[in-house]
Formats: C-alpha cells, sequence, structure tokens
C-alpha cells in the first residue's frame, strides 16, 4: 500500500510547485478557457443638439443628449443602429415639438414628438446598412417650422 502513496505524494507535490510558482511570477498555475467571439461591434457616436426658433427669436423645440450606435455583426453580416435623444417643447403653446430620424439611403424614418414642456427620452431603431442619419427638428402641425438638422455618418468600419 505504502507504493502506492508515493507516487500520489509526488503528483500532489509537482502541482502544489506549479501553484507557487504560478503565484510567484502572477501567471495562472491552470490553462483558462478562450474567450468566444461573438462578432458584434459597436461604436456610438455624439450628435449635436439642435433648437428651432421663429422669426421673433423664441425658441420652440429643443433637442439634447442625442448619440447614434452604429452596430454590425462580423459573423453574419448585419448592421444596425439606435438613436437616442431627449426632445422637448419649450412653449406649451399648443405647438409641439417635432423630431424625424431618416436612414440613408433607404429613406426609413422614425417620427416622434413631444408636446408638454418636459424632456422626453425617445429612441429610433433601424436595421440595414447606412451610409448617414439625417436627425431633423421642427415644431407644429405638420413640422414646416423651423426644419433645422444635422447629419452623422459612419464611424471609419461601419
Amino acid at each position: 500500500m505504502r507504493g502506492t502513496e508515493r507516487p500520489r505524494a509526488k503528483a500532489a507535490a509537482a502541482v502544489s510547485s506549479l501553484a507557487l510558482a504560478a503565484m510567484l511570477t502572477g501567471a495562472s498555475a491552470w490553462p483558462t478557457a478562450a474567450v468566444a467571439d461573438d462578432g458584434i461591434r459597436t461604436k456610438t457616436v455624439t450628435c449635436e443638439s439642435l433648437w428651432v426658433n421663429d422669426s421673433a427669436g423664441v425658441t420652440h423645440a429643443r433637442l439634447r443628449n442625442c448619440t447614434v450606435t452604429w452596430g454590425k455583426d462580423i459573423i453574419d453580416g448585419t448592421y444596425w443602429q439606435t438613436v437616442k435623444f431627449q426632445l422637448l417643447d419649450s412653449r406649451t403653446d399648443g405647438v409641439c415639438a417635432k423630431a424625424l430620424v431618416i436612414l440613408s439611403p433607404n429613406g426609413t424614418s422614425a417620427a416622434s414628438s413631444e408636446c408638454n414642456g418636459v424632456w422626453t427620452t425617445k429612441t429610433a431603431n433601424f436595421s440595414g446598412r447606412a451610409t448617414n442619419i439625417f436627425i431633423r427638428i421642427a415644431y407644429g402641425s405638420n413640422s414646416t417650422y423651423g426644419n433645422i438638422s444635422t447629419n452623422v455618418p459612419p464611424p471609419a468600419g461601419f
């Protein structure tokens, strides 16, 4: 029985020596699992704040905290974009602030409005590859007043 205990003792001593050496050098004595790459890549960029004034210089619509997250899956080749911002109707006079987010080149769009004089978070999600995202704000029932916009091009690689 003593003969079978010695090989186990030698193996345990070898493992202990490896663990001690790893602790001293900061290395891991045990193999670690490889991290799987899910292929998802994203990049978030900020876009400028916007506001629309009437002819008398009174601000009616405001947009702030604007971001565009560009996403892609390098494994299956899909692309997507998420536009997030806060919209405010600066004057609670019955004329609402409007925002329109347009995906170029295909023209897909998402509209939103705010009428109550409080900053409200809006989100627009798109799928497909975009060359630009246009964000336009205006005020009024048909969104023809003001119409100021910004253009957000994709970051490199998207």
